[in-house]
């Protein structure tokens, strides 16, 4: 089993944000989308990224955005924000996955899915549009996960013989750390805004959510699109689709909203 100084070492494989990144929000957070491009602008493979995401038919802007001013401006504040976690998210993802099928286009693909579904809901909701980096989060804790579940294969194997467990339950036996705990962790270390943390934590529905907690509406609608996106054929074929325990009794209560907001038939 995992010991608390190799989980310490796993989460050292998730840096610090980068000078560029960090510069980059420090501007959003105080509105300055022009410093915010300069600053991004010093980091070419974030400006790639930034120009094949908002370039995807996933943003469906009519005209291409090649200048980081452009790109920024076009996105906004809160829209910048999501797609700079979401960076860090997927910088820090492996080339090749050790223990689940994943790459980094699909996994890429999964994260921009997630996000455009959340953009969706917070404008549906009028949920306050900070919150809206909390999608980008919600899979970072799957890249250490994949680290600790690929060096203990054979513990990994074991617990499964025992019966049908998601990766969550199979997670914490094998490191004594849940997905939310890792997620967590990462955040926190991104110098993510609490009340976005206290939002991710909530998600995951294991916590008892009480109609006077003001994020309980947006923490269910976020916990039934996570489910919802890893259910889709390309993290079901890598193993991931059970990053959390999907709890029906949680989700309930904004079952039909989610359907009409995402669309689902």
């Amino acid at each position: 089993m995992v010991t608390s100084q190799q989980i310490g070492e796993y989460l050292k494989r998730v840096p610090p944000l980068p000078e560029a990144l960090s510069g980059a929000l420090k501007s959003l957070e105080e509105g300055e989308l022009a410093s915010a491009a300069k600053a991004a602008s010093s980091d070419p493979a974030l400006i790639h990224y930034l120009k094949q995401v908002v370039n995807s038919a996933a943003y469906g802007f009519k005209q291409e955005l090649k200048d980081p001013m452009q790109i920024f401006s076009a996105l906004g504040t809160e829209r910048a924000k999501q797609l700079l976690y979401a960076y860090m998210v997927h910088s820090v993802a492996p080339q090749k996955w050790g223990y689940f099928s994943l790459d980094k286009e699909g996994f890429r693909q999964f994260q921009v899915s997630l996000m455009q579904k959340w953009e969706q809901i917070v404008s549906a909701e009028k949920i306050e549009e900070k919150y809206m980096s909390a999608a980008a989060l919600m899979s970072a804790g799957l890249i250490v996960a994949d680290a600790i579940f690929a060096d203990h294969a054979s513990d990994v194997a074991l617990i499964r013989e025992s019966g049908d467990l998601d990766l969550d339950t199979i997670l914490e036996r094998v490191s004594r750390l849940s997905f939310e705990q890792l997620v967590r962790a990462i955040a926190k270390k991104w110098e993510v805004d609490d009340d976005i943390i206290r939002l991710v934590s909530l998600s995951f529905g294991k916590t008892d959510c009480s109609g006077s907690e003001s994020l309980c509406r947006p923490a269910r609608l976020l916990h039934l699109l996570l489910f919802y996106e890893l259910s889709r054929p390309v993290m079901l074929d890598a193993g991931a689709n059970a990053f959390i325990s999907f709890n029906p009794e949680f989700s309930m209560p904004v079952l039909e909203r989610f359907e009409e907001i995402v669309g689902v038939a």
